[in-house]
């Protein structure tokens, strides 16, 4: 069942369970011990994008049932998905930038005049767009988004630090944290490692490492560092565990286990703060 924090919503991104209805969701993501969910808004999930304006509303209402709120959507930016988070009650669309055709310099000058649109689009709706880095093809670390959110008004585009894309960029948390807190709205714990793939003896090809995400004990992400800087600032947004691991057998028991981890850090860290003060 979910634990209430004053402080802290503990959200859960349920991409990888398409198949329960929405209150079956609710009632799986409660047992898992989380308050909310990071919900997709797409073809083939429970709420689909050309549904939006009445699924939305009518999931909100149904995850209640289950103690669960709707921290985020994960979904297009279109002004009938602002409407209808708006309508229910959904603080933020979280969204990620694809590197364009013509490059990173490029895509930050496109992507500036986007975020100018979509701030006129969350201040009349009062809906925050969130975006989060991604690895590769993408802005992809917190440097890079800090970089991107220059001069953006944070009222209305909001940063999603990501304790797994900073690992990869062997970026300390503390570091990701300063650099995003001006505009930092969602906290996403997972973890991942590099692992070599192809063959390492072969003479004319790089050598490729792919990102493997695993469980917060097995990866390179400093959660408890992350964890005591975000307590220590007294952030209360929402912390989202994305439940991305590469090797998805007994899904639930891993979810599960790093959110019991990540509150057990969290209530450490609450201890140390207190005993500074």
């Amino acid at each position: 069942m979910p634990h209430p924090d004053p402080t802290t919503t503990w959200s859960v991104f349920t991409k990888p369970w398409r198949e329960p209805h929405i209150g079956a969701l609710g009632e799986l993501v409660a047992d898992m011990g989380f308050d909310a969910v990071e919900l997709p808004v797409r073809p083939g999930y429970q709420v689909t994008p050309e549904h939006v304006t009445t699924a939305l509303p009518a999931a909100v209402r149904e995850l209640a049932r289950a103690g669960i709120a709707v921290a985020s959507v994960a979904s297009g930016t279109d002004e009938a998905t602002f409407a209808a988070c708006a309508e229910a009650g959904v603080p933020f669309i979280r969204i990620m930038v694809p590197i364009g055709p013509d490059g990173y310099t490029a895509t930050g000058a496109a992507i500036r005049q986007t975020l100018a649109d979509l701030s006129e689009r969350a201040e009349r709706h009062g809906v925050r767009v969130a975006i989060q880095p991604h690895y590769d093809d993408y802005i992809s670390d917190s440097s890079e988004l800090a970089a991107l959110l220059r001069d953006v008004d944070p009222r209305f585009v909001a940063a999603i630090w990501d304790a797994a894309h900073d690992a990869l960029a062997r970026k300390r948390p503390e570091n990701g944290l300063e650099l995003l807190w001006p505009w930092l709205g969602i906290v996403n714990l997972k973890s991942a490692h590099y692992e070599r793939v192809g063959d390492p003896a072969s003479p004319d090809a790089d050598p490729v490492w792919e990102p493997v995400f695993t469980d917060a004990r097995s990866g390179m992400a400093e959660w408890s560092r992350a964890i005591r800087y975000l307590v220590a600032r007294e952030f209360t947004g929402p912390i989202c565990l994305t439940a991305e691991y590469t090797d998805e057998r007994d899904l639930v028991a891993k979810v599960t286990r790093d959110l019991e981890y990540a509150r057990s850090l969290r209530t450490a860290a609450q201890g140390v703060a207190g005993a500074v003060r």
